[in-house]
This record gives C-alpha cells, sequence and structure tokens, in this order.
C-alpha cells in the first residue's frame, strides 16, 4: 500500500475521528501492522502544509518522525516524472497526484490510504480511505 500525504497531516493536526484514524494507521505502520511505501514528495507536501497551520519546528519534528517510520521511501527520479506526464494527460489527477500515482506504478503498487477522491476511478489504483484502511487490517 501505498501512503498519501494526507494521512500524515490529517494525523497531525485534526483533532476529531479523522485525525485519530490516521494516527491508527500510523501506530499500525510504526508496529508493522501493515506494509506500506510512500514517495519522498510526501515530505515536501506534509511539511509544506504543516509549517503554514502549526509552524516549522512542528512541521520539522514531524516529518522527521515520519522518515524514522519502517515505510519503504520512494525516489521520484526522471522515469517517475516521464511517467508522471503520460498519467497527467490521461487521468483527472493534478499533476503532483500524478507523481503519486507513477511512484505508484513504478513500484508495483495498486493500492493507496488517502482520503483524496480524486484517486477514485484511476484504472488499475484502488483508493482506500483511513476507515477503510483499519477495517481491512482487523480483518486479516
Amino acid at each position: 500500500m501505498y501512503v498519501d500525504s494526507n494521512i500524515f497531516i490529517f494525523a497531525a493536526i485534526d483533532k476529531g475521528d479523522l485525525g485519530q484514524h490516521c494516527r491508527t494507521i500510523i501506530s499500525m505502520i510504526a508496529d508493522r501492522k501493515i506494509t506500506c511505501a510512500s514517495s519522498y514528495l510526501v515530505i515536501d507536501e506534509v511539511i509544506w502544509v504543516l509549517k503554514k497551520k502549526i509552524g516549522k519546528e512542528s512541521a520539522i519534528r514531524i516529518t522527521k518522525a515520519m522518515l524514522s517510520l519502517p515505510i519503504k521511501w520512494v525516489d521520484v527520479d526522471g522515469s517517475v516524472i516521464l511517467m508522471m506526464m503520460d498519467a497527467y494527460e490521461n487521468t483527472k489527477l493534478d499533476p503532483r497526484d500524478a507523481i503519486h500515482l507513477s511512484s505508484m506504478r513504478k513500484n508495483g503498487l495498486s493500492v493507496i490510504i488517502s482520503e483524496d477522491s480524486d484517486f477514485d476511478g484511476v484504472e488499475g489504483i484502488e483508493r482506500i480511505d483511513a476507515v477503510s484502511s483499519i477495517e481491512r487490517d482487523v480483518r486479516k
């Protein structure tokens, strides 16, 4: 599974149920109950949003903690960008989401944990939200 940036963002700033569900996912990753990958682009997205919402120091602390999680961090290289161009042209995704899609495809991943419904209906990709991700793991 691929973890989208919004899971980390909601875990950090949402005080409601969604934030709690996202924190549960991160705990499951930390405890190695689920295996996930994510792109280094996620770090950029998370630190950018958190800097604006909760300040630079907290954003740095949180993203450093993310990097210590047992996640397979994947590079965004030239081949991913070339794949992104095709994905951007042939889907409704914006360029950054197309980079995530291309990172997934390059690494053989077809499931994304995300609250972003823009991934719905993308061929070969299954989006599961935070609640569904937790329920899916509990059923195993």
